[in-house]
């Protein structure tokens, strides 16, 4: 993303964070911010299940802010991990 473009994604992650963490099975959603590259987020969620990720990919929030997201930075692949321990 560009750095002019840094405030308003952070507003639209906050609200995006803001509305997954009341959704049912979310156990964390964090936004983290790399320390030497301010323009460098990363998402790390915590769901119960593949279902309840599914479903959060379908609310309304969801869809509508990561619309606004795509026109604003560009994203790297998801990376999906399971817990071992």
């Amino acid at each position: 993303m560009e750095q002019g473009d840094l405030a308003e994604v952070l507003r639209l992650y906050d609200e995006l964070v803001t509305e997954t963490r009341k959704e049912v099975g979310c156990i964390n959603y964090e936004l983290l911010q790399r320390t030497d590259n301010p323009c460098e987020l990363v998402l790390a969620e915590e769901w119960e299940s593949q279902e309840h990720l599914d479903a959060h990919t379908h609310t309304e929030h969801f869809v509508r802010l990561v619309e606004a997201l795509d026109k604003l930075e560009t994203a790297a692949p998801a990376q999906i991990f399971t817990k071992v321990l």
